[in-house]
Formats: C-alpha cells, sequence, structure tokens
C-alpha cells in the first residue's frame, strides 16, 4: 500500500501502524550504535497483511527481536537491512491489536541499543476537508492526518519544520503525534476499556526551524457529532448542543456537570483554556494537563503589556492566560484593540470553531427565557448548575460555567448576591459591548436568595480578558 493511498479523504482503512520509539544504550561500553527507520509508520490494508520496512543500522554486529504483542510477529534481516512485520488474522485466539515491538542491536564491541515501535491495528482518517483551528476526533483507535503547512481554514502558508503536543486533558490522548515529508501532522488515537473512545481535549503546536512555536489546532476528542445532535432556534440559527470541549451536555450527577464543562476562551483568542478540577469549582484547581511525554504541565498568568498584550505573543504563548489591567481597558490586548478578531457575522481566521460552525453574533441568544420553574425554590436548583433556556420553538440546556476572571485568570462560579454562591453562566457571542473595549455575551444565574429574581440576559457586556464558554453556531 503507498503512502498516498493513506489520505483518501474521509474514508475509514484497517492499518497497522508502527511507530519507532526512542533508541537508546544499554551498556557503558565505549562502543557506539545506533538503529533507526527512514519512515515511523507502517500501514497494513487487513489483519494477516505482511510489510517489509527498513532499517539501518551503524556499528551493528547483530540483531534480533526481542518482545513482540501477542499474534504479532517480525523478522529483521542485518544483512538486507529490512524488517518484516505480520499482523495477527482475524480469527486468531488471544492476539492483541496494540503493543510495542522491540528491536534490539549489538555494537560490535558489546554495547547494545533499542528501538521500540508501536503497533495497532487501526483505522485512518485525513482531516483535509476539516481544515480549520479545531477538529473533532470522534473515531477511537484511529491513524488521523491533516495538513500543517496552512493556518486554520485560510490559506496563509506556515514553514513548519516540526510539531508537538502543547497539552492534552488526559496521558496518551494523542500518541505519536510527527510531521511527515509532505507536511502533514499524523498522530493515533487509540480508545480505553472496551474500546470505547477516550474523551478529552489536547492542543497541538506547529514549530518553525529555530523551535518557535507559529501556529496550534484544538483537538477535540468526543462521540458528539454536532452534523446529527444539533438545535435549530427559532430565529433559524442551528446551535450545537453542548459546549466547545465539552464531553456532555447534562447536569443529571456530578460527574456529568462536570464534563459539560467546555473550554474557556478570551474574547478573540484561538487559544483554549482547560475547565476546571472539580465540578463546583470548589478549590479553584484547574484539570490536570500533561504534555507530548505525559509529564504535568500547568498555566500561566501574565498581566498584559506592551509585550504581551499582543496577538503575537498569544500565538507564541498559548498556555499563558493574559490578564486584563486598567492601562488595556481589561481587554488582554494592550495597545493594539481590535473589534474584528470575531468580529460580525462571518467567521475569522480567529474563530476557535470546528469547520462549519462559528462563534454566534451578538444577538444570536435573543428571546431566550428560563424554561424551568422557578416558584419551586433555589434548593430545586441549586445543585442543577445551569439553566433549560427555551424560546418557545427549542430548549436547551446550558451549563452554569463561570468564567476565567479578567484580573486573575482562575475559574470563578459565584453569583452576585450579598454572600455569593455558585453559580452563573458566562457565553461570548461575536458581538461587540456597549462600553469600549467590552464584547457581548450571554448572562444568566441563579440567585441564591429568591430564585424568582434569576437572571438571563440575553446580550451584556464582558472585559475582553475574561476567559468564557462558547456554543457554536452553524456557519450558514
Amino acid at each position: 500500500m503507498t503512502y498516498r493511498a493513506m489520505h483518501t479523504a474521509l474514508k475509514v482503512l484497517t492499518a497497522l501502524i508502527v511507530t519507532v520509539g526512542v533508541f537508546h544504550s544499554c551498556s557503558k561500553d565505549d562502543a557506539s550504535g545506533s538503529l533507526s527507520f527512514p519512515s515511523s509508520t507502517l500501514y497494513f490494508d487487513a489483519e494477516g497483511q505482511m510489510q517489509t520496512i527498513a532499517f539501518s543500522a551503524d556499528n551493528i554486529g547483530s540483531i534480533t527481536v526481542s518482545s513482540t504483542p501477542s499474534g504479532w510477529t517480525a523478522e529483521a534481516d542485518l544483512s538486507t537491512l529490512r524488517m518484516k512485520v505480520t499482523a495477527p488474522a482475524a480469527d486468531e485466539p488471544g492476539a492483541e491489536r496494540q503493543g510495542t515491538i522491540k528491536l534490539v542491536g549489538y555494537v560490535n564491541g558489546g554495547k547494545s541499543v533499542s528501538a521500540d515501535l508501536f503497533v495497532a491495528i487501526a483505522g485512518s482518517r485525513d482531516l483535509a476537508s476539516e481544515q480549520s483551528n479545531c477538529y473533532i476526533l470522534s473515531r477511537p483507535d484511529t491513524y488521523y492526518t491533516f495538513n500543517a503547512l496552512v493556518r486554520g481554514e485560510g490559506r496563509e502558508s506556515l514553514a513548519t519544520a516540526s510539531v508537538e503536543v502543547i497539552w492534552q486533558t488526559a496521558k496518551n490522548l494523542v500518541r505519536y503525534l510527527e510531521l511527515d515529508g509532505q507536511g502533514r501532522a499524523s498522530f493515533f488515537v487509540g480508545s480505553g476499556d472496551g474500546g470505547a473512545l477516550t474523551e478529552g481535549n489536547a492542543l497541538v503546536g506547529a514549530y518553525d526551524a529555530d523551535g518557535r512555536l507559529i501556529w496550534s489546532w484544538h483537538l477535540w476528542v468526543t462521540d458528539y457529532d454536532p452534523s446529527t445532535q444539533s438545535q435549530t432556534y427559532a430565529n433559524g440559527l442551528t446551535f450545537m448542543t453542548r459546549n466547545l470541549g465539552a464531553g456532555a451536555n447534562d447536569n443529571a450527577t456530578r460527574e456529568q456537570i462536570l464534563a459539560s464543562y467546555g473550554l474557556y476562551y478570551q474574547w478573540g483568542r484561538r487559544e483554549p483554556f482547560v475547565g476546571p478540577y472539580a465540578y463546583d469549582c470548589a478549590s479553584g484547581k484547574d484539570a490536570d494537563m500533561y504534555n507530548g511525554n505525559n509529564s504535568r504541565t500547568y498555566l500561566s498568568y501574565v498581566e498584559s503589556s506592551a509585550e504581551t498584550g499582543t496577538e503575537a505573543y498569544a500565538l507564541a504563548n498559548p498556555m499563558s492566560f493574559i490578564l486584563g489591567v486598567e492601562e488595556s481597558g481589561f481587554d488582554w490586548l494592550y495597545a493594539a484593540h481590535s473589534d474584528d478578531l470575531w468580529g460580525g457575522t462571518a467567521k475569522t481566521a480567529a474563530d476557535p470553531c470546528p469547520k462549519g460552525w462559528r462563534v454566534p453574533d451578538g444577538d444570536a441568544f435573543a428571546g431566550l427565557t428560563i424554561a424551568d420553574d422557578l416558584a419551586a425554590g433555589v434548593e430545586a436548583y441549586r445543585q442543577s448548575y445551569g439553566w433549560h433556556l427555551t424560546d418557545g420553538v427549542v430548549t436547551a440546556f446550558y451549563l452554569g460555567a463561570g468564567r476565567r476572571s479578567a484580573l486573575l485568570g482562575g475559574i470563578q462560579n459565584i453569583n452576585t448576591n450579598e454572600v455569593p454562591k455558585p453559580w452563573v453562566g458566562c457565553y461570548w457571542t461575536s458581538g461587540t459591548g456597549s462600553a469600549a473595549l467590552t464584547s457581548s455575551g450571554m448572562y444568566f444565574t441563579l440567585d441564591t436568595e429568591d430564585a424568582l429574581r434569576s437572571e438571563m440576559r440575553p446580550r451584556t457586556d464582558f472585559q475582553r480578558a475574561n476567559g468564557l464558554q462558547i456554543r457554536c453556531v452553524k456557519d450558514e
């Protein structure tokens, strides 16, 4: 099977992926040697198929395949510098779908080096038709590819020399990310118990030859399909049924409430920020994040300044939440303020929604009111963390997910009562606010002194350094 055949758009193929791991020395002998492969992946059309992969060996006297997953076979020949790998037959009992093959080479002089190769029976999917700042990944055990030489949905080219995982919400959520010779980023999304998709979010970056971050993409790993799970409101706009980056849209349990938190965005920025560690944001702790090596990584908080309050700084520092200051008008941009980053009704280059979706316009939530029975009282809704909103045609649940504070950056999810308590809902639109350097968003709250006084404002002003949730609308 040729490399190009893998990239048939939106067609799932059965594939075997073989990925080269890290080579390491197993001895302190002075002699050195190395093993390497010209390509780090190998694809198989079907179970039971055999293919050959080349390798190079420097100062290696002998080689052996020391381990393989159950059902797999691998034979390496030093004289031809070729290795044959065979996937297990479909009916082979006890065969593993994923595992590691270890190739060991013995240096002339006693030292040994090894190469670990990840193997998996998997599908493949080219995301070329979904080019965007955000990709939805809904298929487990799949090898994905996308064009890493182009920004977002535009045509502006990137001088991408390498790609890396910046952060991910679970270890090994995105594995074996690499850049091929055609400028395509490729990676593997596996599965959890029972073959189910492990849901979460990741941010991957493109770096130039000097190691500078020049763009990033949000990977939304979810079984949610907005093309089949959406709602068309009375105003004719079609909305997703969950927040951007969320794993659910429900408040039946604490676990579902936590999963329903989407990602937070500063107005006009593409870069997402994770939700809370706990469903009630009680500790103020962020959700766990890991880099591509599965080590913990953390957000940073920097005040907007002439240096940090720029689009260029935001692009190069996607894990920095830029705090608003008085001098910036509490915008994350310090001086070069812009109403156009998300502005208007057309999708912009900075829009964080997936292909075919965009940030809703300023009046998108007009006509929505609280559908829940407020006469039931505060205790009926204290743990509901959100309202069902209706326009008379459809009813949709919106999580009260709070916001990331423009001044502090941490997640705050409390109302404005004399004794503040959870919860409030804050959702961006692409519209500008009535006050200078503000943008509009939807706001609602539970009044924990009198539920009948609970508010729902379809459009209100927010300072742009705030981090709010987004409910994407179809781009039509």
